[in-house]
């Protein structure tokens, strides 16, 4: 899921290809290192798997409290909720989170040891905050094939049922790439898929600080208003192997802010950024 102006555009791409790599593929690791063979069948069974621990009780306290000072410098910059998109490259706790072995193991038993994250971004949910995210694909919104993605929605803050979870139509995924329409009302993303319920109720994602998810980029996925008092941010991680590509170049732009995680790229098409030496704010990261 991605907030930026170019991001939330009509893709061009999005009914270009009707082959194979469109499709979910079904993971097959025989000797996972991290996840157990029974929580791999469930990512391949129902799209996601929940939930899973990176940051202690301790640890995730630290997390919060750099985000914090973060949210607060890009607000000064005029920047929402939603608007740290895309800074990997330019915001040393973003590149640090990113990079964490612990989370690379597991994301390494889903798509293999060559690792690209090619994109990130804190959903600040605001207390109060009446937008939804519509149920979408978020490879509709993606320039990449073949749908291979992995995103990490990792919890800064504890998230309740009244807060707006993200929530997870399980099996949806595999569907394949589904039909959708342009919402412009008050959402936060605009790209819904059409009878997003048709399958199975959503599964509420109920986390604690410092806990993450994983979901396929073709789970339909979305999440209501916060009709609570507190926040719920979550900061999504993108990864892909790295024979994902683009679908068309001229969508580059996508993968300037690129990260190889793990492995190497034999491609050599994936760009590598380096560790930042701070935080770097602008708005037009994204």
């Amino acid at each position: 899921m991605c907030a930026s102006t170019a991001q939330t555009r009509s893709p061009e791409w999005v009914n270009q290809r009707n082959d194979s790599g469109t499709f979910f593929e079904p993971v097959r690791n025989p000797s996972p290192k991290t996840l157990s063979r029974e929580q791999i069948a469930t990512f391949n069974q129902l799209g996601f798997i929940e939930p899973l621990t990176l940051f202690d009780e301790q640890e995730a306290v630290l997390a919060r409290q750099k985000f914090d000072e973060t949210f607060r410098a890009f607000y000064k910059k005029g920047a929402d909720s939603y608007g740290i998109n895309g800074y990997q490259a330019s915001c040393q706790e973003i590149w640090d989170i990113a990079t964490n072995p612990r989370l690379l193991d597991h994301i390494e038993d889903l798509i293999g040891p060559n690792i690209v994250c090619w994109g990130t971004h804190y959903f600040c949910k605001l207390a109060g905050d009446d937008r939804e995210v519509p149920f979408h694909q978020d490879a509709t919104y993606w320039p990449f094939h073949p749908f291979r993605a992995v995103t990490v929605w990792l919890a800064v803050d504890d998230v309740t049922s009244e807060a707006g979870p993200m929530c997870f139509l399980p099996g949806s995924h595999l569907e394949g790439k589904r039909t959708w329409r342009r919402r412009t009302d008050n959402v936060v993303l605009g790209l819904e898929v059409l009878d997003p319920r048709s399958q199975n109720d959503p599964f509420p994602l109920l986390l604690k600080a410092g806990q993450f998810s994983l979901h396929t980029d073709l789970l339909v996925h979305g999440s209501g208003p916060n009709r609570s008092a507190n926040r719920r941010c979550g900061l999504t991680l993108r990864y892909v192997p790295t024979h994902v590509w683009l679908q068309d170049e001229s969508a580059r732009g996508w993968v300037n802010n690129a990260i190889i995680c793990r492995g190497t790229d034999p491609t050599g098409r994936w760009p590598n950024n380096p560790r930042p030496a701070g935080n770097v704010i602008t708005q037009s990261a994204s």
